[in-house]
């Protein structure tokens, strides 16, 4: 195994899940914000045994609600604050809001390391959040079919199939990625879908950098990495590739903070940036990270980008 596939060894797996409204209803524009907000409640309804005060339960170790939406890791980077988890992402970029009784969207949901293991956790929290409802107006929706990245659904009837879940490792979809780049070419530029919300030099930013897309991306292996207890040091590499163009927006996310009890809006940028290359020693991290996404938020469905 050379230094990129242990480096790059973090098991996941990416579903679809597609859901179906039960009524004339209005959802909300930002989809994430409302699914992972829903997700925690549901969880928190179906396991909290301590009135949700988390910083004086005794029972943090084997608790589930931590585990999920927490990061429990051996050890950190340096650099690594706060405890959100790094262990799944959900994206949806699907802002349409008034929806007719039997529409639809889809959201992807993807599990990284040992949070893989809980996805009866969260089928049983997306399940019973469209019953309970999502967004301020209570919406409810089925959950109409789950499907692999290969488009075999998990689903047979009302039941479930776990033939078809099988995990795979970012180094896969970068060899992958390669194999479609090599057929097809690319115009060494990234396309940021969701909003990128990145910290460079003590400021957040309101432009693309290339330092700080690099340095994002690199931390976040890292981070992953050590996710996945594999203990390797930050990749060091110079002369970044130089952008040469880019066009560049920023986002405003708003969304219900329960911890904080208090509305909160998350900023980030969306857009496109064009880079004068991205050679071969580079293209392999630049593929991990559109799986891994960038910058903070993630778990928001923030940083996500493709590479054309």
């Amino acid at each position: 195994m050379n230094d990129l596939e242990k480096r790059l060894d973090i098991p996941y797996i990416k579903l679809k899940f597609s859901l179906v409204v039960t009524e004339d209803s209005i959802l909300p524009r930002d989809k994430v914000s409302a699914l992972r907000g829903g997700m925690g409640e549901m969880l928190l309804r179906q396991n909290c045994i301590n009135n949700r005060k988390c910083q004086t339960c005794g029972y943090k170790n084997p608790c589930i609600v931590y585990k999920i939406l927490y990061t429990q890791m051996k050890k950190k980077p340096a650099f690594m604050q706060g405890d959100d988890s790094i262990g799944y992402l959900i994206e949806c970029e699907n802002y349409q809001e008034r929806f007719r009784e039997g529409e639809g969207f889809f959201f992807y949901l993807v599990l990284f390391g040992d949070n893989i293991v809980y996805f009866g956790q969260y089928l049983q929290m997306f399940y019973q959040l469209g019953v309970e409802g999502i967004g301020k107006d209570g919406v409810r929706y089925v959950i109409h079919d789950i499907s692999n990245i290969s488009g075999e659904s998990l689903l047979r009837g009302n039941r479930l199939t776990m033939s078809a879940y099988r995990p795979e490792t970012v180094y896969d979809h970068v060899m992958r990625r390669m194999k479609e780049i090599e057929k097809k070419g690319y115009k060494k530029k990234l396309v940021f879908h969701a909003p990128t919300c990145l910290k460079y030099q003590g400021r957040y930013l309101s432009e693309f950098q290339t330092e700080a897309v690099f340095q994002s991306l690199f931390r976040r292996i890292m981070m992953m990495d050590y996710f996945v207890e594999i203990y390797m040091d930050q990749v060091v590499m110079e002369d970044y590739p130089a952008i040469v163009s880019q066009k560049s927006e920023m986002r405003v996310v708003k969304r219900y903070s329960s911890t904080q009890d208090s509305k909160v809006k998350l900023r980030g940028m969306v857009g496109e940036v064009r880079f004068e290359d991205i050679s071969g020693e580079y293209l392999p991290y630049v593929l991990a990270g559109e799986l891994l996404h960038i910058g903070k938020n993630t778990s928001f469905g923030f940083g996500r980008y493709t590479v054309y």
